[in-house]
């Protein structure tokens, strides 16, 4: 639909680069305003699909809203939008259960993505230090999301082939994101990480109209 392809657009061709724009000249407040602002447009996908095709959707679109809160707060409270985002992830989850059966695929998936993040807090343990209580507790609901998401590839559904596919990205740029939180990073990495999270959340979106 050409509106979707405009909210796509409004994303990445005017929400992503004024955001990191305005973050690089010390003006967050109005950068992260529309760096939610971008969450919200997939935020606005799945809502339109709740109330036009499946109120499951809701869940969805509450997990989304969370995001585009958490994007907002990560800036100035970083603890606080991170939980935020876990409780946008508890949602996410509750969703992705919810429309599809769970499967071999979600178990493998979930033991991947976990063999992987224990892997990576294994090798930056002493960056990470006294906080790795509180980034094992994020990384679960981390995994368990992204791992219901890749799950709904066993459908073989367009939906669940966004919805996994989703997944991946957001697995990818939280992993991009931890190394930028513990290791001296290039600009060009901010671009990576914001690029494959904002598709993320624009598939789970897609996705939901798909149903």
């Amino acid at each position: 639909m050409i509106w979707i392809a405009g909210l796509c657009v409004i994303v990445y061709g005017v929400c992503l680069p004024l955001y990191l724009h305005y973050k690089r000249s010390q003006k967050l407040f109005l950068g992260c305003a529309f760096k939610s602002l971008g969450t919200l447009c997939a935020f606005t996908m799945a809502l339109i699909a709740a109330i036009r095709l499946d109120p499951r959707c809701y869940i969805c679109a509450g997990a989304i809203l969370l995001y585009a809160i958490a994007d907002y707060l990560l800036e100035f409270q970083f603890m606080l939008g991170a939980g935020f985002f876990l409780a946008g992830h508890i949602l996410a989850i509750a969703f992705f259960f919810s429309v599809f059966p769970f499967s071999v695929l979600h178990i493998v998936a979930i033991i991947l993505l976990a063999a992987t993040t224990g892997f990576s807090f294994w090798f930056c343990r002493k960056q990470i230090g006294k906080q790795m209580p509180v980034f094992i507790v994020y990384a679960l609901s981390l995994v368990v999301m992204c791992g219901a998401a890749i799950g709904c590839f066993s459908a073989y559904t367009t939906a669940g082939i966004l919805f996994a596919c989703g997944g991946v990205l957001f697995f990818f740029s939280d992993s991009l994101l931890l190394r930028r939180l513990l290791f001296a990073s290039s600009s060009s990495l901010d671009w990576v990480v914001m690029i494959t999270y904002y598709a993320s959340v624009l598939l789970f979106g897609i996705g939901c109209l798909q149903l």
